[in-house]
């Protein structure tokens, strides 16, 4: 029986990760790797044969969201995504992930060619939006449309370039693999693609969800602390209505998360979350930001650090080409109706 099935919540683990995300501050990443995994987060999907909870993804959700919340800056969701997909192929690197012994990440964007020489296959291509990539171990990549391979980072033939990217956080890097060789057994099955991705935008709105929070108690401070002409800002009832509809939309990011993890969710439920956490994401760090004047643009006001992670994950998860493929779905689904509207 999995800790699901004995009446765990997955709002019980909002706390551990607050607190966890909190004690990371000051640590290398590897630090936090192993101070993340004491505190039994990078294993909350993996399998209890390789040292995780079993748990489904809504448990990941709260963790993603503390690690918004905390702009931490170790790549949780990949991990937590990892743990899960290599628990059949690779079990031991899945454990070494899970216990934060090894640092692993994905690159987002981008595929790679395969070919099969013996036992071994060699991948040639280039890749990008691989979270903290320089200091990772392994990087899964994507062959083709659906299956994917994890790559040692240190193999001949692996070039990772430099950081780029909004977050300066979590840096991303794009890779060059130029005819690495990896085992077969270092493959995973067609399909594991798509379910990664799947499952990566309901975590990327939760990663959202944490931000979004985060500016708008941010704002609210600001708005009942700070005085002008006498009075606080929040006298005004501009910004009285600003912050009530960036409120509105912090429920809204909630609720679609939470339609997207229920039993009969499928990928238009997740692509939906994560859709509308980008947007109202934006729009609260936007707002918060304006609120904060140029303050908001301080290190030590984090309110522009959020919207930096915001937009990078809105461009992580392609978030351009997402709404496009809502909408062609949407049009295809209503056509017949209105085809046989018109005739009739």
């Amino acid at each position: 029986m999995t800790l699901s099935g004995e009446g765990l919540q997955p709002s019980e683990f909002a706390v551990t990760a607050s607190r966890a995300v909190a004690g990371c501050a000051a640590l290398g990443l590897r630090e936090q790797a192993r101070h993340l995994a004491n505190d039994g987060l990078l294993g909350v999907l993996a399998s209890q044969d390789v040292g995780g909870l079993d748990l489904p993804l809504a448990f990941a959700v709260p963790v993603v969201a503390a690690a918004g919340s905390g702009l931490l800056g170790f790549p949780l969701m990949e991990a937590l995504l990892l743990g899960r997909a290599l628990q059949e192929a690779l079990p031991r690197t899945a454990e070494a992930v899970v216990t934060g012994e090894t640092l692993a990440t994905i690159a987002w964007q981008g595929s790679v060619s395969a070919e099969r020489e013996g036992g071994s296959i060699a991948l040639s291509g280039w890749v990008a939006r691989a979270a903290c990539a320089a200091e990772a171990d392994s990087l899964l990549v994507r062959i083709g449309t659906g299956a994917a391979a994890l790559v040692p980072t240190d193999s001949d033939g692996v070039v990772i370039e430099a950081a780029s990217g909004l977050d300066l956080t979590v840096p991303e890097h794009s890779v060059r693999l130029q005819g690495v060789t990896i085992p077969a057994a270092s493959v995973l099955p067609e399909g594991t693609w798509k379910l990664l991705c799947s499952d990566a935008n309901v975590l990327r709105a939760a990663a959202i969800l944490g931000s979004a929070e985060a500016c708008l108690t941010l704002a609210h401070e600001h708005a009942s602390t700070r005085r002008q002409f006498g009075r606080a800002l929040s006298y005004n009832q501009a910004i009285r209505h600003a912050l009530a509809r960036q409120k509105l939309g912090l429920e809204g990011i909630r609720h679609a998360i939470a339609r997207s993890v229920n039993d009969a969710a499928g990928p238009l439920q997740r692509d939906a979350a994560f859709l509308a956490a980008g947007v109202y994401g934006s729009a609260i760090s936007e707002g918060a930001l304006q609120i904060h004047g140029g303050m908001g643009f301080t290190w030590d006001v984090p309110v522009h650090r959020h919207l930096r992670r915001v937009r990078a994950l809105q461009a992580q998860g392609e978030a351009s080409a997402t709404l496009a493929a809502l909408g062609r779905r949407y049009i295809d689904a209503i056509a017949p109706v209105a085809n046989a509207a018109v005739s009739g």
